[in-house]
């Protein structure tokens, strides 16, 4: 009977180890699984990101390739953009990291003056949530065109922001903080002059309002992002020097 009573408690320990060994293998591979498929996410991200850089630009306005030069930008949160946890402090590991979580602006050069920066920005007053944007701005603060990165928006109503539905994400184009002006920086509802969608305002709503913000933004920041000392130190791109001066944007004031 002792014998019996001990091989069943040899038993009992070893199935507990085993179910322990077991619980530890199947956590590490739900893990390690997680973070794979975050990366390939991240990639995905980064991949539509750069792919639409040049899409938001004149042609003809560059003869380097901007999705190569990216750089880091002032002030980043400013434009909802989440920051590095925990933040490198050598400045190319910074850079890397920044480029790998889509948090980067990217400049378009021609004859080494810097002519636009495409710049991403996130709005969280989506119908379905957060709203990702990359906005092209030349050195006069017009805009130079507009895409979507990632949306949840409603099928047929707010996905209608994407540049592949409707014509209504380019009538952005060569709009400026003086042109509509305050006022008019807002869905036609609100008073503005940008359309809204049938059975959706929110979501347009909130892609104007994005855009709005980085013309305030690159107004504020102009000098950081056209001018070469900067761009010298950030830029990942070896062959593309900057050497303009600060063009003049009017002041507006932010109605948001």
């Amino acid at each position: 009977m002792k014998r019996l009573l001990a091989l069943d408690k040899s038993r009992i320990v070893i199935t507990a180890l085993l179910l322990g060994g077991f619980s530890v293998v199947g956590v590490g591979v739900v893990s390690v699984t997680q973070e794979a498929t975050r990366e390939r996410i991240a990639q995905g991200e980064l991949a539509v990101l750069r792919g639409q850089v040049s899409a938001v630009l004149l042609p003809g306005s560059f003869n380097n390739n901007p999705a190569n030069a990216a750089f880091l930008m002032p002030d980043p949160e400013a434009l909802n953009l989440p920051p590095l946890k925990p933040e490198p402090n050598d400045p190319a590991t910074r850079l890397s990291e920044s480029i790998r979580a889509g948090i980067v602006g990217f400049r378009a050069i021609k004859d080494d003056t810097v002519t636009a920066v495409v710049l991403p920005v996130i709005t969280h007053y989506g119908y379905s949530g957060d709203i990702k944007l990359i906005v092209g701005v030349d050195r006069e603060g017009k805009v130079t065109g507009v895409r979507v990165t990632k949306q949840n928006e409603t099928p047929g109503l707010g996905d209608k922001i994407e540049a592949n539905k409707t014509n209504w994400i380019f009538g952005f184009e060569g709009k400026s903080l003086a042109n509509p002006g305050e006022k008019g920086w807002a869905v036609k509802k609100d008073g503005g002059v940008f359309d809204q969608f049938s059975g959706a305002t929110i979501t347009p709503r909130a892609v104007v309002g994005a855009i709005h913000q980085v013309l305030e933004y690159v107004r504020l920041h102009h000098a950081e992002l056209f001018d070469a000392a900067h761009s010298s130190r950030n830029e990942r791109d070896d062959e593309s020097k900057d050497k303009p001066e600060a063009a003049h944007i009017p002041a507006e004031v932010n109605h948001e």
